[in-house]
């Protein structure tokens, strides 16, 4: 249910220098997507009134990003000119949140979020003017010291401006933090530059709570790894194993099985049933999806692939953007390339090539192929060595094939060629025109034996040295 009272505020306008990339910080992948990717979905499933997203630095990028994602919240984009600090983006943001009863303000950099945390931040704020997100990590340092009352909280210390005892704390401030609007609204209007770095922090908040009589009260993360902010490529490769290791033993619980669940790559868009078996060092990337009984073996790297049930693809085949259907078989080190879909029973063998390929039911191409603009019907038999010439140098072309066609080995099939239903081709033919149904198609120069040539052959090889060997 839509929580109308509630706006969720993401500051996603920081630089990101320590990156040393043209691409905004924010839009950097965390298992294959963009960690603002991973905070818009934990806060959509909050089911808010609305997001709104601070942008600066790269916002023509972040805000075509976020128009061509597929929103399930209503969102906005506002921009924060010139930043100085927290509150002061937040204040950039006010048109956007000035109508909530409640603010949750997340960051675009902090990519582990779980919704359960964000769900018992909302929920601990209660009739308080905030409640703060906090973390228990063994060492603190760079982060902002959290001042315990109890559960209550006095204040919140930025490292920078800590005192040496309160720098041995080690409860510290995730950032994260749900306010009451109107709490919001006033406080900020009294925020002032008085600190380190000479900027508006939001943190100023928690101390304006507990002189208003009612102090925030402070939720803890069960993981510290929860508010691992991004700030360089270490600290991505960090959240990434992070996620990973967590997406990966949630797999496993619901049923899928892992030769090496820390080799397997399975991004966050994926979808896998029950009872599919996963090799070592498989990579299941983009909006690939996996049914029950499905082998996936050593090596493979599938992208925005789908398979049946009891499909098996055996050790390191490639595959893009393709369909593998009930109870093939394909590989080992095949390629399935964009366009490919393989109905029921179809076998791709090793080091066979597919693009645009449609092979019907039970059709077969074993090993040493190429199959591009094809459509192979059902029951066909495709010897090793046959490629579907597509292409011109300038257009492509088509080759069909009817229901049970044989292709001996060696074959080419210059498109556009239609072969009827049963049609064997021989060994060695370059096929250039259509076959009728039923026929034998056969393209071969004559065969010459000549007699005695291996024999003259050494005699001229023999009289060219003794040749040599006289100058």
């Amino acid at each position: 249910m839509t929580q109308t009272n509630l706006t969720v505020v993401i500051l996603a306008a920081g630089l990101g220098k320590r990156m040393a990339s043209r691409l905004p910080k924010v839009l950097h992948p965390v298992l294959g997507e963009p960690m603002l990717g991973h905070v818009l979905r934990a806060a959509e499933a909050l089911q808010p009134a609305r997001i709104v997203v601070v942008t600066g630095h790269g916002r023509e990028q972040v805000e075509a990003w976020i128009a061509a994602r597929h929103n399930t919240v209503p969102m906005t984009c506002l921009e924060q000119v010139n930043p100085n600090g927290t509150g002061h983006a937040m204040l950039c943001a006010q048109p956007g949140w000035d109508h909530a009863d409640e603010v949750l303000i997340l960051y675009g950099d902090v990519p582990l979020l779980r919704v359960e945390t964000l769900h018992a931040l909302l929920r601990d704020r209660g009739d308080r003017p905030l409640s703060l997100l906090v973390a228990r990590v063994p060492d603190p340092t760079g982060y902002g010291r959290v001042v315990l009352n109890g559960a209550e909280i006095a204040r919140v210390v930025e490292h920078k401006d800590a005192s040496d005892a309160e720098r041995q704390i080690n409860a510290v401030n995730a950032g994260m933090m749900a306010v009451r609007a109107d709490f919001l609204k006033t406080s900020l209007q009294r925020l002032t530059p008085n600190n380190a770095q000479g900027e508006l922090y939001l943190t100023d908040l928690v101390g304006m709570a507990a002189e208003s009589g009612k102090a925030g009260i402070a939720t803890f993360a069960g993981d510290a790894s929860e508010i691992q902010g991004v700030n360089n490529r270490a600290e991505l490769a960090a959240a990434t194993a992070v996620l990973r290791k967590r997406v990966n033993h949630a797999w496993m619980m619901t049923g899928v099985a892992m030769d090496e669940p820390e080799t397997a790559w399975i991004e966050t868009t994926v979808r896998i049933e029950p009872d599919v078996s996963l090799g070592a060092s498989v990579e299941l990337r983009g909006a690939t999806r996996i049914a029950a009984g499905a082998r996936i073996d050593r090596g493979c790297v599938l992208r925005d692939v789908t398979v049946a049930e009891h499909g098996h693809l055996l050790a390191y085949t490639v595959a893009t953007e393709a369909t593998v259907g009930a109870g093939a078989h394909v590989g080992p080190f095949a390629h399935l390339r964009p366009g490919t879909e393989l109905s029921a029973d179809v076998k791709v063998g090793n080091f066979v090539e597919t693009k645009k390929a449609k092979l019907g039911v039970g059709a077969k191409a074993s090993h040493l192929s190429y199959l591009g603009d094809a459509d192979i019907g059902p029951g066909c038999n495709i010897g090793a060595g046959t490629i579907t010439c597509n292409y011109d140098g300038v257009n492509k072309f088509k080759t069909t094939l009817g229901a049970g066609v044989f292709i001996g080995s060696d074959t080419q099939l210059v498109a556009p060629v239609t072969l009827g239903d049963d049609v064997y081709v021989g060994a060695g033919s370059t096929i250039i025109r259509d076959v009728p149904a039923g026929a034998l198609a056969v393209s071969r120069t004559e065969q010459k034996n000549i007699e005695g040539w291996t024999a003259k052959k050494k005699e001229r090889q023999a009289a060219a040295k003794a040749a040599k060997s006289r100058k």
